[in-house]
């Protein structure tokens, strides 16, 4: 196979990959930030102004162009493995309806799911101040699935988020020293969210003789959408060897629409035509981020490197549900997220010519209050260690490798069921998750 139609069928690969794959939430909120693998093994450090100098860093700036040198194509395939588990989970129902215990297993397991993440990306000099590129990715993914028996299932038991964003970027030297840049973005979203419904309860409420608990049902609603955005950056490089990167994501507006079905609805024929089988929307942004990045070389064989980011996770304040069916009203999850920063230092050392050495660590702040924190996303505090490695097997080919073991603090969910709210029907839920993940991420680079 020659090299060009490899790069086609890389591109492609990773294209249907990115829409299939089931995705964790790795770094805080439902970002993904492992887009990679030179990045990973400096905990991403240095990104915003290219450290690595190959076209990965069109992830986090559309303006690395500037210090890609020649034409070309890169594929990441990065291997995620969380371990997501609750301890000490317990739940009962509304004082108004007694208060009585839900039975169900307080530890569900390992809640977190295993993926592969692939990105594809293509740098091409038009002209001596003219680039163009493109970069294919997942940047936005969730998944976290708990047994159908836990005593939290009434707030939840699957949920996903799956993306896939094509980006176009071109990139100008509008001085020797400085490469401005923008680019489109192409974003399809597909969601999916299950949960038992207390068919007893609602029962109950309403003056039937029908113990809560009795007649649990599973309602599951999905939806899909294309949205778009854009992407802007620019590079300086005052001297050689010395990089500053500055590049702004924009927010993606979704308004998913699907349909919402319901199990084991009672045969009655008000629970009947309120959870009757109807089509759904739900608007769905993901964020802004704002990213600033250095590189410099101490030497010319060692370099040190920083990224701060910046996440305007505050769009999120609710998920909401509207139904098409006229007698379901909204499903509403407060979220009220408040925006975050990330902090990566990290360093690389270059051996000799051919082989490269990284490693890096990073804060990453989480989104989330303790007082708004669910079982979907249970989300705390990380701290990241890296290391990586880079070959130069011939003068076309290199390879890349990066390990991050992800340290997460331990996070609680405390929510209160008064019948009233949005977590109405849904019982009182404590819980407390332990989470760690590790991540390994492996590049191929063919220049041309």
């Amino acid at each position: 196979m020659s090299i060009r139609n490899y790069k086609a069928h890389l591109l492609a690969a990773v294209a249907v990959a990115a829409v299939s794959a089931p995705l964790p939430t790795m770094a805080s909120g439902y970002l993904l930030k492992e887009q990679s693998a030179s990045g990973q093994g400096t905990s991403f450090a240095g990104v915003t102004a290219n450290a690595a100098g190959d076209a990965t860093a069109l992830f986090f700036n559309p303006a690395a162009l500037g210090a890609v040198n020649g034409n070309e194509a890169v594929g990441v395939v990065t291997g995620v493995f969380p371990s997501v588990k609750t301890t000490d989970a317990r739940a009962t129902r509304a004082a108004r309806l007694g208060g009585s215990a839900i039975r169900g297993t307080s530890d569900s397991g390992d809640i977190g799911i295993d993926a592969a993440l692939p990105s594809g990306y293509f740098a091409y000099k038009v002209s001596p101040d003219v680039k163009i590129g493109l970069a294919i990715n997942s940047p936005w993914g969730l998944s976290t699935d708990y047994s159908e028996s836990w005593v939290g299932r009434y707030h939840g038991i699957h949920s996903s988020l799956r993306t896939i964003n094509v980006s176009p970027t071109i990139a100008y030297q509008a001085l020797p020293e400085l490469t401005v840049a923008g680019g489109i973005q192409f974003q399809y979203a597909r969601a999916r969210l299950s949960q038992a419904v207390d068919f007893g309860s609602i029962l109950a409420a309403g003056g039937a003789p029908v113990l809560p608990g009795s007649r649990d049902g599973i309602g599951q609603v999905k939806g899909d959408d294309w949205g778009f955005g854009v992407t802007a950056g620019a590079l300086y490089e005052p001297v050689k060897g010395t990089r500053f990167g500055l590049s702004w994501r924009s927010s993606v507006s979704h308004e998913l629409r699907g349909d919402a079905s319901f199990e084991g609805v009672p045969p009655t024929p008000a629970a009947q035509a309120s959870f009757a089988n109807t089509n759904v929307r739900a608007k769905v942004t993901t964020p802004d981020i704002i990213a600033f990045g250095a590189y410099h070389e101490l030497t010319s064989n060692f370099a040190v490197m920083a990224d701060i980011q910046w996440t305007n996770w505050s769009r999120f304040k609710e998920l909401r549900i509207r139904y098409s069916n006229p007698l379901r009203a909204d499903s509403v999850t407060e979220e009220h997220w408040k925006d975050s920063w990330f902090f990566a230092l990290g360093a690389a050392y270059k051996v000799n010519d051919k082989l490269t050495l990284r490693a890096g660590v990073a804060y990453d702040q989480t989104p989330v209050d303790d007082q708004f924190r669910t079982p979907r996303i249970p989300d705390e505090d990380r701290y990241w260690a890296s290391l990586g490695v880079g070959y130069q097997f011939t003068d076309t080919i290199r390879t890349d490798l990066g390990y991050t073991h992800v340290f997460a603090k331990k996070s609680h969910v405390n929510l209160a069921d008064n019948l009233t709210g949005p977590d109405a029907f849904r019982g009182n839920l404590s819980a407390s998750y332990k989470a760690h993940v590790d991540i390994v991420a492996l590049q191929t680079k063919i220049s041309f």
